[in-house]
């Protein structure tokens, strides 16, 4: 029985623990097909001038009555999207007058590690409540941390060029390298193949390293034109983005060649010098690389034309960390404000719509700015790092209504499964 036990959870994805749920890949797959199998059963009326007309509510329907300016909407039966808050604890003795810099989920969600501005700490807090499992104090700032796929080892990166890998069970020293200026950007590969890091700039000059997890050797040393603030791999480590300053390239992670490369057009649209790139993710299925900025821009790319989707700026603050929803339907911005906001990506996608007519699908109010925020492997769960020296943890409620009903579907699947394995 233990060991149908043992299949039935790995067959949840659950091996390591409950906090590991189904991937979100197929979450994202049954929602496309629920969609596409009840697009047809609701109708509504929309006023348009003086006229009401009747129409089956669909996607492009919405968008259409969005770019008319169509000031009410009908709303959807069942979930309502939502943050939950969990729990909050200090991860900067410092408090309002520190600041945690990053924050991210082990592979398993069991757990958070933390990297500070002011009180220079590595910790890792367990993510069920929120106790402390370890901490190590360096020297300067750390900008970014990160957990190698196997959760075998946290890495840090600090602002007095040191890389460092700890073992993530104890916080004991595995791995260090002195890099010539300061680091911000920190990634590790999906594969667990790479761990990446991003130099600040030395005579305009900034570098992306490549390691090798298997033994910490140097794979490849890339010359960047500018700070390298924030990297990030696509989710099938086809590519790896590199953004800061005034650029953005995407290379091909099988030879480190550049695939596309962008660069701000101040002339055409800036005059500030400090507007700059600081911080890039790859939307779930690959297509789109989301680049956030100073003064709330955030661009859109699309990863094989090159094209510029969209340039959006809803708040005019400063974009400290950008995310989006593992099934794909939702983008998160935050930064130098008080709230977390979601965009229905459609919008963001219908070059039809306006910037200022793109709604805020939520504005989840926070105690105060982020740094930085994170989803678990599952996206039901974000952590966030804040300016006020706490990591917090939520749940992330989608407004899926049938998402319970596939979960129960899907766990009685494989217990279905697991009981005829037992009779045999």
């Amino acid at each position: 029985m233990e060991g149908s036990r043992r299949n039935f959870m790995k067959g949840l994805g659950m091996s390591n623990g409950p906090l590991a749920l189904t991937s979100s890949q197929s979450l994202a797959q049954e929602h496309e097909r629920d969609v596409a199998d009840s697009k047809e059963k609701s109708i509504y009326a929309l006023q348009t001038g003086n006229k009401m007309k009747k129409f089956t509510l669909t996607a492009s329907t919405i968008l259409t009555a969005l770019a008319l300016g169509a000031s009410a909407f009908p709303s959807f039966a069942g979930g309502k999207l939502a943050l939950n808050h969990v729990w909050s604890r200090m991860a900067d003795l410092n408090g309002e007058l520190g600041s945690v810099e990053s924050a991210e989920f082990s592979a398993d969600s069991r757990f958070i590690t933390t990297g500070t501005k002011f009180d220079y700490s590595v910790r890792v807090f367990s993510t069920i409540d929120g106790t402390q499992v370890w901490e190590r104090t360096l020297p300067q700032e750390i900008e970014r941390v990160a957990w190698t796929k196997d959760g075998k080892h946290v890495a840090s990166v600090s602002e007095d060029g040191m890389l460092k890998v700890f073992n993530s069970q104890t916080g004991e020293d595995v791995f260090s390298f002195k890099h010539t200026n300061g680091i911000d950007g920190l990634s590790v590969s999906h594969d667990n193949r790479y761990l990446v890091s991003g130099r600040e700039r030395v005579d305009g000059i900034g570098m992306v390293r490549v390691f090798s997890t298997k033994d910490w050797s140097i794979e490849k040393e890339i010359e960047f034109p500018g700070t390298v603030n924030e990297l990030d791999f696509s989710s099938d480590d086809k590519y790896l983005a590199a953004v800061g300053d005034f650029s953005v390239k995407i290379f091909n992670v099988s030879d480190f060649s550049v695939h596309q490369e962008f660069s701000i057009d101040e002339d055409r649209y800036f005059e500030d010098e400090k507007h700059i790139f600081i911080n890039t993710r790859f939307s779930p299925d690959n297509k789109t690389l989301a680049v956030g900025g100073t003064q709330g821009y955030v661009y859109f790319f699309d990863v094989e034309s090159g094209e510029m989707i969209r340039r959006m700026n809803k708040s005019g603050q400063k974009t400290e960390t950008v995310e989006w929803t593992k099934d794909g339907r939702f983008f998160l911005v935050a930064g130098h404000g008080n709230t977390i906001d979601f965009f229905d990506v459609d919008h963001i996608m219908n070059k039809e719509i306006k910037n200022d007519s793109i709604p805020y699908a939520l504005r989840a109010e926070v105690t105060d700015a982020l740094e930085y925020m994170d989803f678990n492997e599952t996206g039901v769960l974000l952590t966030t790092a804040h300016q006020d020296g706490t990591v917090q943890l939520w749940t992330y409620m989608s407004d899926d209504p049938r998402i319970n009903e596939r979960r129960h579907r899907e766990v009685r699947a494989y217990q279905d499964k697991s009981w005829a394995a037992d009779k045999k």
